[in-house]
């Protein structure tokens, strides 16, 4: 039972030793890493397939082969940042083709559902551990926190099943759109 601070780089190697199940609740509105892909987008540039890209689909795909299930939650922000409006756009042939089972939520219903906000971007790692993300004023990742203390898992499990019924899957907010 204890939480660790690491920093950033080992939020990788983390995610490597999933062996049963991932979910991450993801609440900013904007994300520093991917500003680059989302000026081209707004450009009306095409896409540029990054190595980090590459290695996230990897990834997911590796979980998908061994069965093991990797659940996604974005809440959109209302009104959408431009960040949401190009991820909404863009992660069918990103995430969802890769084998993410991407879902969305307005952020009125997850105030309404008393779920996490916007500084608590986290994963579930196997039912055991949460990975806390925390990002600084320019929405740069600058460190992650463990916590596998029960009563923390517990806590984030209840969040997860509270919100992620009331959900959209990500093929029918599209369609919608």
């Amino acid at each position: 039972m204890t939480v660790q601070h690491l920093a950033p780089e080992a939020l990788g190697p983390l995610l490597d030793t999933v062996r049963h199940s991932s979910w991450r609740w993801e609440c900013q509105g904007h994300y520093a890493v991917d500003e680059p892909a989302l000026h081209d987008w707004q450009a009306g540039r095409p896409a540029v397939d990054t190595d980090d890209d590459r290695a996230w689909r990897d990834y997911i795909a590796r979980l998908r082969q061994a069965g093991i299930p990797f659940g996604r939650l974005r809440m959109l922000t209302e009104p959408l940042t431009p960040y949401l409006e190009w991820m909404v756009a863009t992660s069918q042939g990103h995430n969802v083709a890769a084998g993410e089972d991407l879902r969305w939520i307005a952020e009125s219903r997850a105030r309404d559902l008393a779920v996490p906000m916007p500084e608590n971007d986290f994963y579930i790692l196997d039912g055991e551990r949460v990975v806390t993300l925390r990002f600084d004023p320019a929405a740069d990742l600058v460190g992650i926190d463990v916590d596998d203390t029960p009563a923390t898992v517990a806590h984030s499990q209840r969040w997860r099943d509270t919100v992620w019924p009331h959900a959209t899957h990500h093929a029918d907010l599209a369609e919608a759109r």
